[in-house]
């Protein structure tokens, strides 16, 4: 069997859909990847139904709209990532689709994996998470295993970052996963305020954000609130989203008091994990300029990003491809 595997990635940002072709035959090797554009009006409707809670596509015409939407956004970049591959040479196609709402106890994405493997003729797996809670797993975040395939090195400590909607964070020891857990708000708090009070869906560079003051008092109402949450854990996004403090008189102030908290939030977990000696990042918020100087500023060293080993953009598609490759979710066969 090929160990091409093709990984989707449409994370809680939900502003882009990536995916990639891997080639696990030797390791490791990125062949090709494309990210494309969701379609317009996909975030705010995705943001508007995780503010409503617990809701399945059977029960919010929202959610429906969504999950039609990102299944045909998600067959869109399939076939554009074969126009590049020998079709024959994929083994599977590791899709996680859109995640609505999870904690420990349920997890619920949208994406009809049926309808990805009939419209593109390849097998898929899904419903990662599901699969891992059923293993004993918290079901977020996935993205470890991958951290640890690609950079765990015996005798080193490391910690390696996902800054994307949500921060997540993997600590190494040596060849072990010491502890995996979601660590605070990413890009999500963020992104939020950027479009509510600047009509802008992220604040491009930092840019607003580094024209703010920190307000030092809502930074510490909100640190009170996420610090009483322990690690391991899986956060699910709503929890931010339904902050009562996401008020400011000035806003480009509330975007320096968010980035601020989501760089303390990654900060607590480095101390946590007893500052190991490389700390790497990749994800959407590394993008943000002036969120990486506070970051540098809170942890006290410098930052190193994967882009040296793959583009920090398509980690979390190749991670579910190398699922997909291990097989850790549910297997559905194309239909025609």
């Amino acid at each position: 069997m090929s160990k091409y595997f093709i990984g989707l990635m449409t994370g809680t940002s939900a502003d882009s859909i990536d995916g990639c072709v891997v080639d696990f035959s030797n390791g490791f090797e990125l062949i090709y990847s494309e990210s494309n554009n969701l379609e317009k009006n996909y975030k705010s409707k995705y943001e508007e139904a995780i503010k409503k809670g617990f809701k399945k596509k059977e029960d919010d015409e929202i959610v429906l709209e969504l999950e039609e939407s990102l299944n045909k956004s998600s067959v869109k970049l399939v076939k554009n990532l074969l126009d590049e591959i020998d079709t024959s040479l994929i083994s599977g196609i590791g899709f996680p689709g859109q995640t609505m709402f999870h904690d420990t106890e349920r997890s619920y994405q949208i994406g009809c994996a049926q309808f990805l493997a009939d419209e593109v003729g390849i097998k898929v797996i899904h419903d990662f998470r599901n699969y891992d809670m059923q293993k004993g797993g918290l079901g977020a975040p996935l993205v470890p295993e991958f951290h640890k395939y690609l950079f765990a090195e015996s005798n080193k400590r490391k910690v390696i970052f996902n800054i994307g909607g949500i921060s997540n964070g993997t600590y190494l020891d040596g060849e072990d996963i010491k502890v995996a857990s979601d660590v605070g708000p990413g890009n999500c708090l963020i992104d939020l305020v950027a479009m509510r009070d600047f009509g802008m869906p992220y604040d491009e560079d930092g840019n607003i954000a580094a024209t703010g003051q920190i307000d030092q008092r809502l930074l510490n109402s909100l640190l009170d609130k996420i610090r009483t949450k322990s690690y391991p854990r899986a956060d699910d996004k709503s929890f931010y989203y339904n902050l009562d403090e996401l008020k400011s008189d000035k806003p480009e102030n509330l975007l320096a008091t968010l980035s601020e908290l989501t760089a303390l939030c990654i900060s607590d977990f480095c101390h946590f994990c007893d500052m190991p000696g490389e700390i790497l990042l990749h994800g959407g918020g590394t993008k943000n300029n002036f969120l990486m100087e506070r970051l540098e500023k809170n942890i006290g060293s410098s930052l190193r990003f994967t882009d040296h080993f793959i583009p920090s953009k398509f980690v979390e598609s190749a991670a579910f491809a190398y699922l997909a490759y291990l097989k850790r979710g549910l297997l559905v066969e194309p239909r025609r």
